[in-house]
């Protein structure tokens, strides 16, 4: 009796790529519209190898890895993809010394971030000072956490979360109202900048030729690995537009740019690289994990 026949990986709503860590990686929505990140891209941001993350996310029952075919490097690929709201809790079980030494500086701001409000988040909910343990004089004051995690686990199965306090509630709103001014500047700066910066298709089509320029320069002799050879290439990009991230190339200036990375292309394989835009890309399948 034959195995029964394992069903492909579902397509993306949709899909674009994003400057993190000063890299490009594949974002993409699924049909209940939450969003993923290419993990392939985030170890590579990172200099991380990405086999061994995948098999400890895997091992994680807290962390969500689905793969999607996405159309990346001219083709249709299955490549797995890590939830949004679980990328912090990734990048706190990444330890710093494995990260490439470009991404290093800014790698260490976020995790010290993410450790301090997890530091903060604990003290608020046991009740203790919030600086180092020793601001504890008592031993005792410790029973408070055994405690606050009993009280906590009956808030949840309630599904509420009480605010102890009418003060923290206020600081809790001014917080909230400071953030929503923060937001709410940014996205008019952005959307001041939209006409300026590539469309989605063009961002797609751009991305692709560069991962397909990168993985050239790997397999002609640079002695460079894939990841390598492709965050080479868009730092080489950026430079040459004079832009300091994938997402500030000048739309304007968006024909200049192929032909940059076609000739660029053209000098390492001495074959034409052409611009696909990424609504009918080739239908030629690659499994990456």
């Amino acid at each position: 009796m034959s195995a029964p026949e394992i069903p492909p990986p579902p397509s993306p709503r949709e899909q674009l790529p994003i400057t993190l860590f000063e890299n490009v990686v594949l974002a993409v929505r699924a049909d209940d519209a939450r969003i993923y990140l290419s993990l392939r891209d985030l170890c590579e941001a990172l200099g991380l190898a990405v086999n061994p993350q995948r098999r400890r996310i895997l091992l994680d029952e807290e962390l969500r890895l689905v793969s999607f075919r996405v159309q990346s490097g001219g083709q249709f690929r299955t490549m797995d993809f890590l939830l949004l709201e679980n990328v912090s809790t990734w990048l706190l079980s990444v330890q710093r010394r494995r990260v490439n030494a470009k991404a290093q500086e800014r790698f260490s701001y976020v995790k010290t971030y993410l450790v301090t409000a997890v530091q903060r988040a604990f003290a608020e909910l046991t009740g203790l000072p919030a600086g180092p343990s020793s601001a504890i004089e008592d031993l005792g004051e410790l029973d408070r956490i055994d405690q606050a995690f009993t009280q906590f686990a009956e808030l949840a199965r309630r599904q509420g979360v009480i605010e102890q306090s009418q003060d923290r509630a206020r600081g809790a709103y001014r917080d909230l109202r400071t953030i929503l001014d923060e937001l709410r500047d940014r996205m008019q700066a952005l959307e001041r900048r939209l006409d300026a910066t590539f469309s989605p298709s063009q961002r797609g089509t751009v991305y692709h030729m560069v991962q397909r320029w990168g993985a050239a320069r790997a397999e002609h002799g640079t002695n460079l690995t894939p990841g390598t050879a492709i965050r080479k290439s868009w730092a080489e990009l950026n430079e040459a537009f004079n832009v300091g991230t994938y997402t500030d190339l000048p739309a304007a200036r968006y024909d200049e740019i192929v032909r940059y990375i076609k000739d660029r292309y053209r000098a390492v394989t001495g074959h034409e690289l052409e611009a696909v835009e990424q609504t009918s890309l080739g239908h030629g399948e690659v499994n990456e994990h």
